[in-house]
């Protein structure tokens, strides 16, 4: 399992287990991407402005951020989906605690729902 945050073009960020694609004729370029279990992941926080007299500047802290999961294609039949290279801005590693709330949503998704639908949102 690969699980990793893809960025699309259209400004998701999805978490997935991802896998290459690439054409029988030249396996070494890829063209795109499957998916497998997207789920869109996105974070809320709560910001606290601070005025920083000395410097005249507000910083801004956040705190008590929650990470949030909703299925990137809720209409998708299965648990695989195609994403053409193209439509990839970047591909990254996931702090862990994103990857152990997923794998336990993938879990408890396959565990339990056997129509593969998963469900509307989960907030950890």
């Amino acid at each position: 399992m690969s699980v990793r945050v893809v960025r699309t073009r259209a400004g998701d960020d999805v978490v997935c287990d991802l896998y290459e694609v690439t054409t029988k004729e030249d396996q070494d370029k890829v063209v795109g991407y499957q998916l497998k279990c997207p789920y869109n992941v996105w974070i809320s926080t709560d910001t606290t402005q601070y005025l920083n007299e000395d410097q005249n500047e507000i910083t801004a802290k956040i705190t008590d951020p929650q990470i949030h999961f909703e299925p990137w294609a809720p209409l998708l039949k299965g648990e695989n989906i195609m994403l053409k290279l193209d439509e990839v801005v970047t591909v990254y590693e996931t702090h862990e605690e994103v990857l152990e709330k997923y794998n336990q949503l993938v879990e408890a998704q396959r565990g339990g729902d056997t129509d593969q639908t998963g469900p509307s949102e989960t907030e950890t």
